[in-house]
């Protein structure tokens, strides 16, 4: 009489085969592992899967000793925001117009200022 099993480790203890699943419990460890995985592109999955960086991309990650990874939380702080990370447009002060045409000066200052700091695309020309 025979018996096959899914999973087993070969005459020498050099292979292991899994066919069934492999479940590392919390707390455990393993040592020695390298990924042959390729990286994942537009028509093929792969080991990671994210949009291609564009210019300006800048956002800083880093692995926390519990070996997850982290990104910074946002909105961003000021220092973030002046590093390129957040943009943000001039301070416009609140409107203190009593006629109509002087609103229409506040509000375009506020608009001049959002297309400075390319949050609206500029005029046509």
């Amino acid at each position: 009489m025979s018996y096959n099993t899914k999973n087993y480790t070969e005459q020498g203890g050099e292979k292991t085969v899994i066919g069934g699943t492999l479940e590392i419990k919390e707390g455990a460890s393993v040592t020695g592992l390298t990924s042959t995985a390729a990286p994942a592109s537009e028509t093929a999955l792969g080991g990671v899967k994210a949009a291609p960086a564009g210019e300006g991309d800048t956002v800083e990650v880093k692995i926390g000793e519990n070996g997850k990874l982290y990104a910074p939380a946002y909105p961003a702080t000021a220092t973030e925001s002046a590093a390129g990370l957040v943009k943000m447009a001039a301070n416009q002060a609140d409107s203190t117009a009593e006629d109509t045409a002087a609103l229409v000066t506040d509000f375009n200052a506020l608009l001049a200022k959002l297309k400075a700091a390319g949050l609206m695309t500029a005029d046509e020309e």
